[in-house]
């Protein structure tokens, strides 16, 4: 009988047919097609812009605005801008020869109240645009002739005063006409979401009050008070003023004619971050211990 061996029996694995493979690199392709793109469109900003239009958009980014009915910088406009320079020149920058011109208010859409965003309004557009939209609601109550606004260091300066054909008070008297009331409560949801502070003063003529007991201080500060009652209940946040004030006839509007209606008034100061801090500083607000008595001392010794 013949002796066999092991017999081994080598199987050679059959190839796999190969699969279908992920779909990661897709994704990743497209980010990066994506991301190539986006460097292609700055290169191509970069390349046609100027200086100048480079730093107007730089700036509308960073500036903080509480009006938000602009558009995109980035959106074109109709412009020869690459970016949308609100559809006229823009403001010269110090430094460069150009015919540019500084862009008009006039050309600027007006917001209504509902419009705004909550913030502060620190820069002269925006406190300017902010009165031409407080006057637009006047005019529409036909009350222009009892409104002046002033745009100031310290804020804007609301004066909502008497006429000779709509008295805002009486003589002698607190009570807001119902046509003033009905101004203040349109122009209370602009408060409401502008957080800059208030100052409420009140004023009166120089006609001597007649009670001995009662003057024109007390009438003014009266005055004063029913305008932040009326705010507050008109929605603005109670913090919103920072003072009340009774200013008599120590401040009178028609400086010929003290005894005049136009000066029975109430103004309202909204007041820029500066003014309310140096309003803060004088009454030495929030300083602990009298610091700034300390620093006085200090200095003088």
């Amino acid at each position: 009988m013949r002796n066999q061996g092991t017999v081994i029996v080598k199987r050679k694995s059959r190839a796999k047919a190969e699969g279908s493979h992920g779909g990661a690199w897709k994704v990743a392709f497209a980010d990066f097609a994506l991301a190539m793109m986006a460097l292609f469109m700055v290169l191509w900003i970069l390349a046609v812009s100027s200086e100048q239009e480079r730093e107007e958009v730089t700036s509308q980014m960073r500036d903080y605005s509480v009006f938000d009915g602009n558009g995109s910088p980035y959106l074109l406009g109709g412009t020869p801008f690459p970016a949308d320079m609100k559809g006229q020149p823009v403001a010269q920058i110090p430094g460069q020869s150009s015919m540019l011109q500084d862009v008009s208010l006039a050309t600027q859409p007006l917001l209504s109240p509902e419009d705004l965003r909550p913030g502060r309004v620190e820069s002269t557009e925006d406190k300017q645009r902010l009165a031409m939209m407080i006057s637009q609601l006047a005019e529409q109550q036909g009350m222009t002739d009892n409104l002046q606004l002033n745009v100031v260091p310290e804020g804007l300066r609301i004066q909502i005063h008497d006429h000779s054909d709509k008295p805002m008070f009486n003589r002698g008297s607190a009570r807001l006409a119902d046509e003033f009331a009905q101004l203040l409560k349109t122009m209370a949801p602009i408060f409401t979401k502008v957080e800059n502070r208030l100052v409420i003063s009140g004023h009166t003529d120089s006609v001597r009050y007649v009670s001995q007991n009662y003057s024109n201080w007390d009438l003014s500060g009266a005055r004063a008070q029913n305008v932040r009652q009326l705010l507050e209940l008109s929605g603005v946040p109670a913090g919103r003023v920072l003072q009340v004030a009774a200013m008599a006839d120590q401040a009178p509007f028609d400086l010929e004619n003290p005894t005049s209606g136009d000066n029975r008034r109430v103004e309202l100061m909204l007041l820029s971050s500066d003014a309310e801090q140096l309003l803060l500083h004088l009454f030495e607000a929030g300083l602990p211990n009298n610091e700034a008595n300390k620093a006085d001392l200090n200095a003088k010794r």
